[in-house]
């Protein structure tokens, strides 16, 4: 359970940078967004934290077992969803936003190199929402 708390600080992290992000981007449409370094540290750090605690507990921890609840698996299996969400929305709106961009230019190695942390940070989004998924589902199964 510990890494799962640690893996939900991670994503939290993450989550409060993405929220700030979108607004952002809402208050300054079509104009070009640099992420200060220390927000960029952090998120970085989360993902790599989060990254390494999922895999740690994937690899040689079982999904616990002993605790059974119908509602607040379905609570936490609804969270895992939203994160899922909030996750797509924030690649969505990025290539939505940098299309343009993509499509005037042709192939430049330099928007490819900043999609790259991007995509880390859904991936690792997505394995967040995979561990509380089967988590969710170990709650939600009943008595074997």
């Amino acid at each position: 359970m510990l890494l799962l708390v640690v893996q939900t600080g991670c994503a939290l992290v993450i989550h409060f940078h993405i929220q700030a992000a979108f607004r952002i981007l809402v208050e300054r449409l079509g104009e070009r967004q640099a992420l200060p370094a220390g927000i960029l540290a952090e998120v970085v750090l989360a993902m790599l934290l989060g990254q390494i605690c999922y895999w740690t507990r994937l690899r040689r921890l079982p999904v616990p077992k002993g605790f059974r609840s119908l509602v607040l698996g379905h609570l936490l299996a609804f969270a895992a969803r939203l994160g899922a969400i909030v996750g797509g929305a924030l690649a969505s709106i990025y290539f939505l936003r940098h299309l343009p961009e993509l499509a005037s230019r042709g192939y430049d190695p330099a928007e490819l190199w900043r999609s790259g942390p991007l995509l880390a940070i859904v991936f690792a989004l997505y394995c967040y929402t995979l561990e509380l998924e089967r988590l969710a589902a170990a709650w939600q199964a009943g008595p074997d």
